[in-house]
């Protein structure tokens, strides 16, 4: 899907771009952390209709362990109806353009590429745009430990279940300040304790919400799994942002959920591989977070009784504004 980069293929030269529609700024980019092949997502932007991501990856190779390691963007679409995203069924064909803002000239340059969306696929491939180590030593596209990315949306098509285009929005551009923390990081921690839990094998249902760092925040759960599952729960944490203006309040973080195992101490955790962003009313979690079999293993510690105990971990490492 799309025409990325195939694997230890040469990156496109970047050329000159169009004024992007969402600019994107990272102040003290030189602090971010860059150990891992693992994406950075930007808050949540709103364009012709559609919920959008941008992802950048300061370390990428296009062959693992070996190659130059580059600055990469990717693309991502929201997924699922009431929240601007992409329903299922529906694929989409988007041009765009990614690109980087050189200080010294005034100009953004990147490369263009194509993307087929669905729900399956709702994250493009990553574009290289410049190797790590040229960027660190560029006065050009590193101006006081800035760097400015972008992205355009240049056209988007259904192509299913039938032709249609989309026009694309020419409106004011969007602009993100992203600021990296400086060590040490920020750890917030929350466990909740759900007593009646298989009384509430339903559908969906949501915890009582708590508070950290002034805002609210609740679990969701799926106890048979969502849409995008298969015989696994699907656990979400949420920031419920409501009374808030859109990137108001966001906070870059890293990631961590868990069931915890009260009879043996091994508990069930997902980290996410990369940083997220809560802005807004947002969501992170995983479809399928843990299998059924597994939670529901006797020789586990997961469920004792009707009693389940779920906890979030939060690393901030930067913040929006």
């Amino acid at each position: 899907m799309g025409n990325s980069l195939a694997a230890g293929s040469a990156p496109t030269p970047l050329g000159r771009t169009h004024h992007p529609c969402l600019t994107w700024k990272i102040h003290d980019f030189s602090a971010m952390p860059m150990g891992q092949d693992w994406p950075i997502n930007c808050a949540p932007f709103v364009f012709s209709g559609y919920r959008w991501f941008l992802s950048l990856t300061p370390l990428h190779r296009t062959i693992p362990f070996l190659s130059v390691p580059y600055v990469a963007l990717s693309l991502g679409i929201a997924r699922g109806r009431g929240c601007l995203g992409l329903e299922p069924g529906v694929v989409m064909a988007v041009e765009y353009e990614f690109s980087i803002y050189n200080h010294s000239d005034h100009q953004y340059y990147g490369c263009k590429a194509t993307h087929n969306f669905d729900v399956m696929h709702f994250y493009t491939k990553k574009e290289c745009l410049i190797p790590l180590k040229k960027l660190l030593k560029s006065p050009d596209f590193l101006a006081e430990d800035c760097c400015v990315f972008g992205v355009d949306i240049l056209k988007m098509d259904v192509i299913f279940p039938e032709e249609m285009a989309i026009v694309v929005e020419k409106s004011a551009a969007a602009v993100q300040n992203l600021f990296i923390q400086k060590l040490p990081y920020i750890k917030w921690t929350y466990g909740v304790t759900i007593g009646n839990f298989l009384e509430q094998f339903t559908e969906r249902f949501v915890t009582s919400k708590f508070e950290l760092d002034g805002q609210k925040w609740y679990f969701g759960i799926y106890p048979c799994g969502n849409r995008y599952s298969n015989n696994c729960l699907s656990l979400f944490l949420h920031l419920d942002g409501s009374d808030k203006a859109p990137n108001e309040y966001g906070k870059l973080v890293e990631l961590t959920l868990s069931i915890l195992d009260e009879k043996q101490g091994k508990h069930f955790t997902r980290k996410t591989q990369g940083l997220v962003v809560f802005a807004d009313k947002c969501q992170w979690g995983w479809s399928e977070f843990i299998p059924l079999t597994t939670l529901f293993d006797p020789s586990r510690g997961y469920l004792v009784g009707s009693s389940c105990t779920l906890k979030a971990e939060i690393v901030v490492v930067g913040s929006y504004s």
